[in-house]
């Protein structure tokens, strides 16, 4: 699990069952970005938002964009956010930058070499990159 922002941790399935990890970093909210919905296997005290979204081209764009979304409104709430998927490489980066982007009014670019620099093995596909540059420009429109 790495802080990529003052709110906002990005990991695996993994870190997100991790209670002890979830604690240690004041954790109050898990985005979880698997291909299934995820109903349990987390720490009790942790909010859960579930957005499934594969990784690739076949990623559905409205919900990139309501994981974008949800992981806005908890940040603007003050919560702690642990955004994850499978590996924490791909999905999970692109949200995380996208909601990175808006809330802190860099650019996307900014936003992805933010993620890049903090955590390690960060590759999101391009689809995603795409995705995430579409609903950038929506917002700015």
């Amino acid at each position: 699990m790495d802080k990529i922002a003052r709110q906002v941790f990005v990991g695996t399935a993994t870190d997100a069952a991790d209670e002890s990890l979830v604690d240690q970093h004041d954790i109050t909210t898990i985005l979880s970005l698997t291909h299934d919905t995820a109903a349990d296997g987390f720490p009790a005290e942790v909010t859960v938002h579930s957005v499934p979204l594969v990784d690739g081209p076949q990623t559905d764009l409205e919900n990139f964009r309501t994981a974008v979304h949800r992981l806005l409104t908890r940040l603007t709430a003050n919560d702690t956010v642990l955004v994850h998927c499978a590996a924490g490489s791909s999905r999970n980066p692109a949200v995380a930058a996208t909601a990175i982007a808006l809330d802190q009014e860099v650019t996307l670019e900014d936003a992805f070499q933010r993620v890049i620099d903090r955590r390690d093995g960060t590759d999101p596909h391009r689809a995603l990159v795409r995705q995430a540059a579409r609903i950038c420009t929506e917002f700015a429109e």
